[in-house]
């Protein structure tokens, strides 16, 4: 169970919905129809496992430029050294600015941000990346989710089809939670100190992990 877990490394359980860690979704990932085709994509996993102990921040940053729903696909072209998000079938349409723009305006604070896996604009290291023929070249972040990890490095950042891993799911939970209570800590140094003793009860992989995304957030306040 999450909750045994949360308890075990120290965390108190919110009792309230204002006590709850702050995560960002995608919003199709909830069930919103605002995919390029018209649907949604909605995750179990993250609804009914996750909703309980987190509150969603829901966004689409392909509707929040603009874009409507239905919409002509957009994918992500490598031009020279830049990767830039264009129309399918109007590559004159670049919405890369745009889409940039969206996280660096996100209301904060947020403890963590669950993505759309192989969007072009939230998918995180997901996403296929083409040549301007169109041919499948590589693999990166969408738009949004680059910027979104170049702007926040330290909070959690995952694609849905991440959370189907237990082990993953767990990770990622605790980074939440640790994120949370560090950003919010006035006191880090000794709540660092305090985590990191907590985190030596778990078994691997959970163990290595936590380690070093505790050593990530305490380069931080070097």
């Amino acid at each position: 169970m999450l909750t045994d877990l949360l308890g075990k490394m120290g965390f108190d359980l919110p009792q309230q919905e204002w006590e709850k860690p702050v995560v960002g979704v995608s919003a199709c990932l909830t069930g919103q129809k605002v995919r390029y085709d018209g649907d949604h994509k909605h995750n179990a996993i993250l609804v009914h496992q996750l909703g309980p102990l987190l509150r969603f921040r829901e966004t689409c940053p392909e509707v929040a430029i603009g874009l409507p729903v239905p919409r002509p696909p957009i994918q992500v072209v490598q031009l020279d050294d830049q990767l830039r998000v264009r129309g399918v079938d109007q590559p004159q349409q670049d919405v890369t600015d745009a889409l940039e723009n969206v996280a660096a305006t996100l209301q904060q604070p947020l403890s963590g941000f669950v993505l759309k896996a192989r969007s072009p604009s939230c998918g995180y290291l997901s996403t296929p990346v083409h040549n301007p023929q169109g041919q499948q070249i590589g693999m990166a972040s969408g738009a949004f989710a680059r910027k979104l990890h170049e702007l926040f490095p330290r909070i959690p950042l995952a694609n849905e089809e991440d959370l189907e891993k237990p082990a993953f799911l767990q990770a990622f939970l605790l980074h939440v939670y640790c994120y949370h209570q560090w950003h919010h800590n006035d006191h880090q140094g000794q709540w660092l100190n305090h985590m990191q003793a907590q985190t030596e009860q778990l078994d691997e992989p959970l163990l290595s992990g936590m380690r070093q995304y505790l050593e990530k957030l305490g380069q931080a306040m070097h």
